[in-house]
C-alpha cells in the first residue's frame, strides 16, 4: 500500500496539536508565567502552513489526485480572480454563464482555544484550510473568497462542460470530507479536544440563471456571480450533517453519477423528510436538496482502493496517462475491470 492520501497534512496538524498546548494552570489566563514561556514555540515559531516551500510540499503530496482529475493541477491563484471573467473587472458589463458553486464550512475550531495558544490554533486551522484549497485546485476549482476557516469555491468556466464542473466539485468535496473524517479522526480525541468537522454545500446554475458582474467599487471589489444557485450552495451546507455534503437538484441531474449515492434529507429533529431547500409556490417551483454518500462514492471510485480497515489509498495506475487534457470518463473506461473493495 502507498501512503495515506492526506498524510502530510495530518502530520502538520499533529505537530501543532503536540507542541501548541497551553501549559500550567489555564485559569491564570494570559497573565500566567507559562504563557510567555510557551514550550512549543520552537516548533511553531511561525505559520508553517504559510511558508512557500512547505506549502508547495503539501500541495505536491497530493499529486496523484491529478490521475483522478485527469489533468495537471494549477498552483496558486488570487481569490476572486476567475480568469474567464477577469475582463469584467474594468467593465460595467455583465455576462451570463453557468457556474458550479461550493461552500465549505469548517466547524468547531473555536473550541481549540480552550487548550491551545492562538499560534497553534492558527497553524491547525490554516493547514486544514490549505488541504481544502489544494484539493480544489487539483479539481480545477477557483477560490472565490474565504469565510473564517471556510471557503467559497467556483468550478467550471468557458472551456469546460457543466457536467465536468459538477463532477470536479463532487470529487473535491468527497476527498476533503474523507480527510477531515478519517485522516484527522484520532488526532483531536488523543489530545482531549472536540473533533473538527466540515459541512459542504454544492449547487450549479445554468447559463441563463447566473449573472457574472463586478461587486463593490474600485479597489474594494471582486468579480462574482448573482444566482439563486450560488446562494443555495451556502444555504445547503447549513443543512448538512457533520462531514456531510448536500447537493442541489441541478447537481444531481448533471453529475452523471449513479443515483444510489443520493438520498433525500431527513430532518434530524423531526425525523421527517426535508426535501425542498427553496420554493416559489406561485410558480410551482420546488427545488430539492440531496444528501450525497461520498464514502460509498469514493470506495467505488476506479482510482481508489480501500484496505481492511477502510483506509483509502490511491490505486496504482494500470495504464499510462497521456499528457493531454484527459477527463474522468476516459479513466473510467480504462479501469472497467477494477472490482471495488467490499469494505464500507
Amino acid at each position: 500500500m502507498e501512503q495515506l492520501i492526506y498524510k502530510s497534512y495530518a502530520d502538520a496538524v499533529k505537530n501543532a496539536l503536540t507542541n501548541g498546548k497551553k501549559r500550567g494552570d489555564i485559569s491564570k489566563g494570559l497573565f500566567s508565567e507559562n504563557f510567555s514561556n510557551f514550550s512549543g514555540t520552537q516548533n511553531l515559531s511561525g505559520l508553517s502552513s504559510n511558508d512557500e516551500k512547505e506549502d508547495l510540499n503539501l500541495f505536491n503530496s497530493l499529486e496523484k489526485l491529478s490521475e483522478i482529475a485527469g489533468k495537471k493541477a494549477k498552483y496558486h491563484e488570487s481569490p476572486g480572480a476567475h480568469p474567464d471573467f477577469s475582463y469584467l473587472k474594468n467593465s460595467n458589463g455583465t455576462e451570463n454563464h453557468y457556474i458550479t458553486s461550493m461552500f465549505i464550512d469548517i466547524k468547531n475550531s473555536t473550541g481549540l482555544f480552550r487548550k491551545y495558544y492562538p499560534l497553534a490554533v492558527a497553524n491547525i486551522t490554516t493547514t486544514i484550510q490549505k488541504a481544502a484549497i489544494h484539493t480544489c485546485w487539483y479539481f480545477d476549482g477557483y477560490v472565490q473568497r474565504f469565510h473564517g476557516d471556510g471557503l467559497f469555491v467556483y468550478f467550471g468556466g468557458k472551456n469546460m462542460t457543466q457536467e465536468q464542473s459538477v463532477k470536479n466539485a463532487i470529487n473535491a468535496a468527497s476527498f476533503f470530507s474523507y480527510f477531515i473524517q478519517n485522516d484527522l479522526k484520532n488526532l483531536f480525541s488523543e489530545q482531549g479536544v472536540e473533533k473538527i468537522y466540515t459541512r459542504i454545500g454544492i449547487d450549479t446554475g445554468k447559463e441563463e440563471d447566473v449573472v457574472w458582474h463586478l461587486a463593490g467599487m474600485k479597489n474594494c471589489s471582486e468579480i462574482t456571480t448573482c444566482s439563486l444557485h450560488t446562494s443555495l450552495a451556502s444555504k445547503m451546507q447549513s443543512n448538512a450533517k457533520s462531514n456531510g455534503i448536500m447537493l442541489g437538484d441541478n447537481v444531481k441531474d448533471n453529475s452523471l453519477i449513479s443515483q444510489e449515492h443520493f438520498t433525500i434529507r431527513v430532518d434530524p429533529i423531526t425525523g421527517k423528510e426535508d426535501r425542498y431547500i427553496f420554493q416559489i409556490p406561485e410558480e410551482s417551483f420546488n427545488y430539492t436538496q440531496w444528501e450525497f454518500n461520498w464514502e460509498r462514492y469514493l470506495r467505488k471510485h476506479p482510482g481508489i482502493v480501500a484496505d481492511e480497515n477502510g483506509n483509502l489509498y490511491f490505486k496504482k495506475p494500470t495504464v499510462s496517462v497521456p499528457n493531454s487534457n484527459l477527463n474522468l470518463d476516459y479513466l473510467r473506461t480504462q479501469t472497467q475491470g477494477y472490482k471495488p473493495s467490499s469494505n464500507g
